[in-house]
């Protein structure tokens, strides 16, 4: 299933997001477009999977107002404005006297035609990828390919303490990790808007209380009432890069210990021995082990790597996102690994 909600906050942020009528006309625009896309896909698509396809677009809509509309000022007395349902169109003009064809009710500048058209090309993409999921079809890559880009594109350089120290610092170097004892603080006011902590529409059949990652959009989603679900943005370890299914919480622990993986030290790219939990440790706050015994979601002392594909560790959040995560969940809760 495309992930609409980035795809339509990718488009908004090219643009007044904070405008009510911006937003409104980004998402008639993209409902237009997407249902016109959906029933000349070939093959078609049934009336089943169309409405998969647009409940999701809703759905996102619905996410994205509840949380940018708070944030903004109600209209004073006497500024108030007439407000159509979302995705009306406003009544055709009729043609004038001389018979001159009126003007638009709402002149759309260029930039707003450029911005429909990134949308478009986004949801063309996504849709191929559902359909290319199906049986019979071959495995999607246009998101594969995209969220590369992306995460090279956000990933950051590496910071002045790992290029003075020597090999022992290559492995964290290499995808923007920090060494360990290299402490990048317990959360991190550069990370995007949307791999913040933050509460989403969520509809799933799992219980109350459930995690679910979602390995390749790099999310976490704790399952609450009401179809709502707590988001944290998570970095994928390599030792997490595998696992999928179902997993079950086994344990938690505070400022755990942390132990290099062999094969780093091997090539002398980590050193030996156990650091102590604490502040650089790359553990971070807390941990949450799963049944498996190998599989684990922990804290980190890099925020800024969340987002991004990792090679130490697990499902890594930041620290204060751990912390938060470590104090909601309960030993035995289901963990649910996508792809």
């Amino acid at each position: 299933m495309p992930d609409y909600y980035a795809i339509l906050w990718r488009a908004l942020k090219k643009g007044d997001f904070a405008s009510a009528q911006w937003r409104d006309n980004v998402f008639a625009q993209t409902r237009h477009m997407l249902l016109a896309q959906l029933r000349d896909t070939q093959p078609p698509l049934s009336n089943t999977e169309i409405r998969l396809q647009t409940d999701a677009l809703e759905a996102a809509i619905k996410t994205i107002q509840a949380e940018v509309a708070p944030s903004h000022r109600r209209p004073r007395a006497g500024n108030e404005r007439t407000l159509r349902p979302r995705g009306e169109l406003p009544a055709r003009r009729p043609t004038g006297d001389d018979g001159a064809r009126p003007k638009p009710p709402l002149a759309l500048p260029p930039i707003v035609w450029v911005l429909l058209a990134i949308v478009v090309a986004a949801i063309t993409a996504g849709a191929y990828a559902f359909i290319a999921s199906r049986p019979g079809n071959p495995p999607p890559t246009a998101r594969k390919v995209e969220n590369r880009l992306e995460a090279a594109k956000e990933r950051p350089a590496p910071p002045p303490q790992a290029v003075a120290r020597p090999r022992a610092a290559a492995a964290g170097a290499a995808d923007g990790d920090l060494p360990p004892g290299v402490d990048g603080g317990s959360t991190e006011a550069d990370v995007a808007f949307y791999f913040r902590r933050q509460p989403v529409f969520y509809r799933t059949t799992h219980p109350v209380g459930s995690i679910i990652v979602d390995k390749q959009q790099h999310f976490l989603y704790f399952i609450q009432p009401n179809q709502v679900a707590l988001r944290y943005g998570v970095g994928v370890g390599r030792a997490c890069a595998g696992v999928a299914g179902l997993r079950k919480v086994s344990g938690k622990a505070e400022w755990p210990e942390w132990q290099p993986p062999e094969d780093l030290v091997e090539h002398k790219l980590m050193p030996p021995g156990v650091m102590k939990g604490g502040p650089g440790n790359p553990l971070g706050a807390r941990l949450i082990a799963l049944d498996d015994g190998s599989s684990r979601i922990h804290g980190t002392n890099a925020p800024k790597t969340i987002g991004n594909s990792l090679t130490i560790g697990c499902i890594r959040l930041v620290n204060d996102d751990a912390v938060d995560l470590y104090n909601r969940v309960a030993i035995g809760a289901r963990v649910i690994f996508t792809d």
